[in-house]
């Protein structure tokens, strides 16, 4: 909403502009209404693209950033007439933490994101998403991760760069499926025991989470009302892992997710 009011703001600046100091009649009005909202939407695209090169340069937990990222996906949701609702919020820590999650749909980091509210969190995403250079200033703004699948020494790069930042305090979510494997079901289909070595080599507690209804997202057309649910579990502290392997966890951690979606249609 904040946006939204923004680019009202800047439209009704522009009009008065036109109104008072060019001294346009107002039976103009047809006229520099529609171009009062042109010239504000233009200056709040160069505003975004300015804020996006001076975060780039600033830390990836700033909170000022991540005000203006969430309300910029709020009204991304409301576009496309998405409603999310929140399971087990009060699951998440205080302290850094690294959320392993199902994965349908190329909107789920967002889902996510909006869920954990306040929090200031990024994400390690296929590097073909950061391709584009706006998505990549985004990228670096926030401090997500570019994985390469299909360059072993790139991707442990940015797995080593991604628990050094969990030790400094950075939460990160993870989708250990590797990518999108099936929308045919709701539930994890695939392991990669190697996602959950970001949370051993830190040693930061695991968040399971569930998403529930994002495997409908692509088929859908955007005018229908679409549901989606993020559950979070009960957090796994070092503790609890740390006498198990990378695999194990990921079973562990694939069991209580498939468990909490297969719970919850049954509480429909």
């Amino acid at each position: 909403m904040f946006l939204l009011f923004l680019i009202l703001l800047m439209t009704i600046g522009y009009s008065l502009m036109f109104y008072f100091v060019i001294d346009l009649s107002p039976y103009y009005m047809f006229l520099w209404v529609p171009v009062s909202l042109l010239l504000a939407l233009i200056t709040f695209v160069i505003m975004v693209y300015i804020f996006l090169v001076i975060g780039y340069r600033t830390k990836p937990n700033n909170r000022f950033k991540h005000f203006i990222l969430r309300s910029a996906m709020n009204i991304f949701l409301k576009f496309y007439h998405i409603k999310l609702e929140v399971v087990g919020k009060e699951n998440l820590p205080n302290d850094t933490y690294i959320i392993y999650s199902n994965h349908k749909s190329n909107m789920d980091p967002i889902f996510i994101y909006l869920a954990t509210h306040s929090h200031e969190i990024t994400a390690i995403g296929k590097h073909t998403l950061f391709k584009n250079y706006f998505m990549n200033l985004i990228r670096g703004t926030y401090g997500a991760y570019s994985l390469n699948r299909d360059n072993d020494r790139e991707a442990a790069k940015t797995i080593v760069k991604a628990i050094g930042d969990a030790k400094n305090g950075m939460s990160i979510i993870i989708f250990p499926e590797g990518g999108i494997k099936t929308r045919d079901v709701e539930e994890m289909v695939n392991l990669r025991a190697g996602a959950y070595k970001v949370a051993t080599k830190s040693g930061v507690q695991i968040v399971p989470c569930a998403i529930v209804g994002s495997s409908q997202i692509k088929t859908l057309k955007r005018r229908k009302r679409k549901n989606i649910t993020v559950i979070f579990f009960k957090p796994i502290k070092k503790e609890e892992y740390a006498s198990m392997n990378t695999t194990s966890i990921g079973l562990m951690v694939e069991d209580i997710i498939n468990a909490g979606i297969k719970n919850y249609g049954k509480n429909e």
